[in-house]
């Protein structure tokens, strides 16, 4: 975990900017922006996560028909891990196609067959949550996910607990703060800040 912690801040895919906040596409302003987008420009990272990703699987024992990545930054991972594991994969639009046979599911797939979805970040779970629900409206299986980095926001961990998924990251925001103090990357102060906003994001904006 700390390998990839410090080799995406080291990128830049991670940065921190308490004391003059980010401004997010919801509006909302936060301490913490993740790019996550950047990694495949760098064959070692990516390379690492595709490992690790397969370690959670091996380890939780996760049983699937299909590595799925979700739309767009979900992808790249998802074919990585693909490639690594050497099984089939399929895509997964956020909304079905407005054409067409109305997929949301791109792939030889069929109705039944289940998805090991494939994120880049988790945030308040809405984006993710949606997607399983859709994939499930089309026929297919959704039990776990997997992502790069998950914030810890309680409205993420209620929503997708609702809909009966278990999800796994390969770096959560706790031990990311932690790390970033503990490499002196960010002061106490900034420590305080990025837990405070974690805590409660809305009122933090």
């Amino acid at each position: 975990m700390r390998e990839l912690v410090l080799g995406m801040i080291e990128v830049g895919c991670i940065q921190f900017s308490p004391k003059d906040p980010f401004t997010y596409a919801s509006g909302l302003k936060g301490p913490i922006y993740c790019d996550n987008r950047l990694i495949p420009s760098h064959p070692k990272l990516r390379e690492l996560v595709a490992k690790e990703f397969s370690s959670i699987i091996d380890s939780k024992k996760l049983s699937y028909d299909f590595v799925a990545g979700v739309a767009t930054a979900g992808i790249t991972h998802a074919t990585m891990l693909a490639h690594f594991r050497e099984e089939p994969m399929v895509y997964v639009r956020s909304k079905p196609k407005g054409h067409g046979q109305g997929r949301m599911v791109e792939g030889d797939i069929s109705q039944g067959q289940s998805l090991l979805l494939v994120e880049d970040l988790i945030n308040q779970g809405s984006s993710i949550g949606k997607v399983i629900e859709g994939v499930r409206d089309q026929g297919m299986v959704v039990n776990n996910a997997l992502c790069i980095v998950d914030y810890q926001m309680e409205n993420a961990r209620k929503y997708i607990g609702s809909l009966k998924v278990d999800y796994f990251s390969l770096i959560n925001f706790r031990d990311l703060v932690d790390t970033a103090l503990t490499e002196k990357i960010i002061d106490e102060e900034d420590y305080n800040l990025l837990l405070e906003w974690q805590k409660d994001p809305e009122s933090w904006s």
